[in-house]
């Protein structure tokens, strides 16, 4: 159970650009349902980072990736009158498509490429707004807060 978990849950995702286009999800879940995030998901217990961020890939999109260098790190703490929802520890992946064709999977409402000029008329999850600034300015600041 993902809502009011004991302890933090690990997640990963794959931040994947082509021709000046990210590849992004919209997410049929909470937190964040109907925004826009580059795919991943939660490491199941045994499975490497490198494995669990494979299998989430190609789940959500029906691409197979290689993975690159760490992109960033971040989290996800979401608060309600009960307590504390969702508690995420996000590691994200540089990676790259190397098979499959691109389709929406069982987590998302949508999958596409958009352009670094059309992420302004999208809803974009906060931490994926900033990893894509940081991404366009040259940061490569690996944890964003």
């Amino acid at each position: 159970m993902r809502e009011y978990s004991k302890k933090p849950l690990v997640g990963v995702g794959a931040f994947i650009v082509k021709n000046n286009k990210v590849l992004l999800v919209k997410r049929a879940n909470e937190p964040n349902k109907g925004k826009w995030s580059i795919p991943g998901g939660v490491v199941k217990l045994g499975e490497s980072l490198i494995d669990a961020l494979k299998r989430e890939i190609f789940e959500e999109t029906g691409l197979e990736i290689e993975a690159l260098d760490v992109a960033c790190v971040s989290e996800e703490i979401v608060r309600d009158n009960t307590g504390i929802k969702f508690h995420y520890v996000i590691i994200d992946f540089f990676a790259k498509v190397v098979g499959g064709e691109l389709r929406v999977g069982s987590d998302a409402e949508d999958a596409k490429w958009i352009s670094f000029d059309e992420l302004d008329e999208v809803e974009i999850v906060d931490f994926v707004k900033k990893l894509i600034d940081n991404f366009k300015m040259d940061k490569r600041k690996i944890y964003l807060k």
